[in-house]
């Protein structure tokens, strides 16, 4: 699959890091990556300090796209994700994207299993102040 195909998607559900999300769909949109912003629907949803955000996608609509996903970004702390524990969509996506990148929030033992066994996975503290400096980073190695 060429560059031009791979997709990012940054998953997005109520109580999630807003700054995680902003900095990831930015940086990654800046150099020209095809990013999508993926709820549980289209509709405006509140992260962690009530910013709200629209998404591109649905899970509905982001499942059938999931195997040309080069990343995965979830922006939440364990605590953001009960939403999301009980949407069996979920691990649907996760196992059609299961080739991805996955980057997350610090996860609790039990959130882990959420993700494919097999898959890369990454946590990152979205309150950490070089997060920009990061995720510049992982962009400028994905040139």
């Amino acid at each position: 699959m060429s560059k031009s195909e791979q997709l990012t998607f940054v998953l997005w559900g109520s109580g999630f890091e807003e700054v995680m999300a902003a900095i990831f769909i930015t940086e990654l949109r800046r150099a020209n990556r095809r990013v999508k912003l993926v709820g549980l629907t289209r509709r405006a949803t509140g992260g962690a300090y009530g910013l709200a955000l629209v998404p591109d996608l649905s899970l509905d609509e982001a499942r059938l796209m999931a195997a040309n996903a080069a990343w995965v970004i979830v922006p939440y702390r364990s605590s953001g994700l009960s939403q999301l524990q009980t949407d069996p969509r979920l691990p649907d996506f996760f196992r059609a994207a299961h080739q991805a990148r996955f980057i997350t929030g610090p996860l609790a033992e039990t959130d882990r299993s959420l993700f494919p066994p097999d898959c890369q996975r990454t946590e990152i503290d979205p309150g950490d102040e070089g997060l920009v400096g990061w995720v510049r980073g992982v962009v400028n190695r994905l040139q």
